[in-house]
């Protein structure tokens, strides 16, 4: 009979034993998959410093004054555009609309950096002090933090994505640019001619 009991108990011991074993390994892989989420929204970080804003803000600039000078030169009787400088206006359109949105862009992405960055250190904090009730009272168990765990690994996923793709369109922007500005700044140049040529004869025959 004392060998029975102790049979039990030696059971007992190894079930509890297991189950430990298989909630520290549960623990220990969500830690490895946050701590890996969290490298991938340092690399992203990195990503987004590497952009270069103060070029892309010059070129907007630069892109923006360009487009209001064809507005007032296209309602100009003095300037007549033609076939061919359509296709220099479509270069200028072309890399404006790459680069329309990526100062918004840029800002929200650094902040949705900091917000995972933040809720996956939180996550590791959770699991690493055993905590039991989050910030609004709720009960923290396995559930809650795989979870949770996979809603953030998940988000830093999406994060990427649209960093890759806002970095993408910086790119394409820039280099739009960068391939039609001179184009571009010739055309104006040559309408800016006309325009001048026309008001000057338009005195003229005013003076006449």
């Amino acid at each position: 009979m004392k060998n029975h009991r102790l049979f039990y108990l030696f059971l007992i011991c190894v079930a509890s034993s297991l189950m430990l074993m298989q909630v520290g390994c549960g623990e220990n892989k969500t830690q490895v998959e946050l701590l890996k989420a969290l490298e991938n929204v340092a690399s992203l970080s990195k990503k987004l410093d590497q952009i270069p804003l103060d070029s892309v803000a010059n070129v907007k600039g630069r892109l923006s004054s360009a487009k209001d000078d064809i507005r007032w030169l296209g309602l100009d009787s003095n300037v007549v555009f033609v076939k061919a400088d359509v296709k220099v206006i479509e270069g200028l359109s072309k890399a404006s609309r790459f680069l329309k949105d990526a100062s918004s862009r840029y800002k929200g992405l650094t902040n949705e950096v900091e917000r995972c960055k933040k809720q996956l250190e939180g996550l590791r904090e959770i699991i690493e002090l055993g905590a039991n009730r989050d910030a609004l009272g709720d009960t923290i168990d396995d559930a809650y933090i795989k979870t949770n765990a996979r809603f953030e690994i998940e988000a830093v996923a999406k994060l990427g994505e649209l960093v890759d793709e806002t970095t993408r369109l910086i790119r394409l922007g820039l280099e739009a640019d960068s391939a039609g500005w001179g184009a571009i700044d010739s055309l104006l140049m040559a309408k800016k001619g006309e325009w001048a040529r026309g008001v000057s004869e338009n005195e003229t025959e005013a003076g006449l």
